[in-house]
């Protein structure tokens, strides 16, 4: 045993052994900031995976805009590339990446986006995807992985909600939204994983495991804000929490980002979408982009009474001793902002 970790939820101490599986996860880096302290924190975690769930480059800037091209996506990813913070954390910790809007090329875009197809191979190529896998062969970046640790099996499902996702519905500012103003969207045909990834999800979801890590890149849980989040597609969140209830997982969690906030939401177990156990949803956001926003915003569902507007990154560790996930958003530091613990059926 390496170190013991002191664990407070609520009243109760657990003392959290270093036996476990641990799962570090993050969205919205700056590729500007290539130093940034949070890259040695996510070092020091010495989680098993990190998974950036998007927004990973910010490659839609104004030059990018003006004249679109793939050598305008490499360029973004090469800032990245060259920061020695980064490339010192995935020397030694596997990461496992899906895309947001900015990574994709088009802010909040969806199936539009004219250059996708060409998004998508630079998204493949810069992550070393090997050409003989699954994601490769079909259109979208949706994709599966395993982590196997101290008698646990762990499924990390990477959503893609980017390449196949129909239009927003704008609605006009008002005193509420005043900036952006995501309204609903109840087209019958309206999607936003589309319906090879949706086939794709239920099927995955069937898979024996001890647990299964969802990663979306916009929140699917937190629903009263004006940005994108599945809320705006309801008939999507539906499904998705209908799949996740009819597919007989348990021990499921999500992961999402996109917000430059954290929180943790809970949609509990009401049996409202068939859901016989309270779902979580973990926000991280930003790693190293602009933070502070998000002051004052309502979540019905948030764990706690206010959100995270510094940068963070999202922890799920596992215990497979007293059976417990200890899900946590940390600050640059490594030190933990919020934290809750589960107990695994």
């Amino acid at each position: 045993m390496r170190w013991l970790k002191l664990f407070i939820v609520g009243c109760t101490a657990t003392i959290v052994q270093a036996d476990m599986v641990r799962v570090a996860f993050g969205s919205c880096a700056d590729a500007d900031q290539p130093d940034h302290p949070i890259w040695g924190a996510l070092y020091e975690a010495q989680s098993d995976a990190f998974l950036m769930i998007g927004d990973n480059v910010y490659a839609d800037s104004p030059s990018f805009r003006s004249n679109p091209s793939q050598k305008g996506l490499e360029t973004e990813y090469a800032k990245l590339e060259a920061a020695a913070s980064f490339r010192r954390l995935r020397d030694v910790v596997p990461i496992y990446a899906t895309w947001d809007d900015h990574d994709y090329g088009l802010n909040d875009g969806g199936t539009e986006f004219p250059l996708k197809d060409v998004s998508q191979k630079v998204f493949f190529d810069f992550w070393r995807v090997p050409l003989d896998r699954p994601e490769r062969q079909t259109p979208g970046i949706y994709a599966e992985r395993w982590l196997e640790k101290v008698g646990m099996r762990v499924q990390v499902l990477l959503l893609d909600t980017r390449y196949f996702r129909s239009a927003l519905n704008v609605d006009a500012p008002d005193g509420r939204c005043p900036v952006r103003n995501y309204g609903i969207n109840l087209d019958a045909e309206a999607t936003i994983l589309g319906r090879a990834q949706w086939q794709w999800l239920e099927e995955r979801l069937r898979e024996p495991a001890d647990v299964h890590i969802i990663a979306s890149s916009i929140q699917v849980i937190s629903n009263e804000h004006c940005w994108e989040r599945w809320g705006t597609f309801p008939r999507e969140r539906t499904r998705l929490f209908h799949t996740i209830a009819s597919s007989g997982a348990r021990n499921v969690f999500i992961v999402s980002g996109d917000r430059h906030l954290g929180e943790i939401s809970k949609l509990p177990e009401t049996g409202d979408f068939g859901l016989d156990f309270p779902l979580y949803d973990v926000t991280s956001s930003p790693l190293s982009a602009r933070s502070g926003f998000g002051k004052g915003e309502v979540n019905g569902y948030r764990v706690g009474h206010d959100n995270v507007r510094v940068p963070n990154f999202g922890v799920i560790e596992i215990n497979p001793t007293n059976r417990q996930a200890f899900l946590s958003l940390r600050d640059r530091a490594g030190e933990t902002l919020v934290h809750t613990s589960v107990f695994l059926r």
